[in-house]
């Protein structure tokens, strides 16, 4: 994905000098800037015509990871422990993977943290991307597990759906534990409609059957 992050053009001789003109604009690495080119310059006759080059150019996905960086350090230095993790863009997803020692409180009771500082890192990057990116945060594959159990859960309770019980309510979860049970449900059993309902921190999916599966 090419994110582009506060775009303008800048004019210079040659493509090099417009892009250092960028580089002063933005105040960053040039690593964390990419350009296209709107403009080749163009040498007229006796000066007459002259051309200047007319690049494109704004702050990339280097610059974000960066910013990323720098962000969630300043977090997790207020946590005792030995952290490390990863940081990598798939699309319009970022992935945040952490792992070391004192795990425990960076995913808190029932997940709270962990929900929290997701929320808080999407954010952040948000306010500084035009492109809407979803943050997936797991902190010693956390979310992975909560993932598999979410589905056994979804599973038990499909299993009760019946012509007389035709919807089944889950327990109040986060938004992005809902989120999984519709994005499982729609694809595991897409004779079925999920529905989130209630005011948080209550909100809680619904799994009933569709209307064409109830007539048949």
């Amino acid at each position: 994905m090419n994110i582009k992050i506060r775009e303008k053009q800048f004019e210079g001789k040659s493509i090099d000098l417009a892009f250092e003109e960028a580089v002063k604009y933005y105040g960053v690495s040039p690593e964390e800037i990419n350009f296209e080119v709107i403009q080749q310059p163009k040498k007229g006759f006796l000066g007459i015509g002259n051309k200047s080059a007319i690049i494109s150019a704004f702050l990339n996905e280097k610059y974000l990871m960066n910013k990323l960086n720098e962000f969630l350090n300043s977090i997790l230095e207020h946590f005792d422990g030995d952290f490390n993790y990863s940081i990598n863009f798939q699309g319009k997803n970022v992935l945040i993977r952490m792992e070391g020692d004192g795990l425990g409180k960076l995913i808190g009771k029932y997940g709270r943290t962990i929900g929290a500082m997701q929320h808080i890192l999407s954010i952040f990057i948000n306010r500084l991307s035009s492109t809407k990116i979803d943050v997936n945060l797991d902190v010693g594959e956390y979310r992975r597990k909560k993932k598999e159990k979410i589905y056994e859960i979804v599973d038990n309770a499909i299993r009760r759906l019946n012509e007389e019980t035709e919807k089944i309510e889950l327990a109040p979860m986060f938004s992005y534990e809902r989120r999984i049970v519709h994005e499982y449900v729609r694809r595991q059993y897409p004779h079925l409609e999920t529905e989130s309902i209630g005011l948080e921190p209550y909100r809680k999916v619904i799994i009933k059957l569709t209307k064409s599966h109830i007539k048949a």
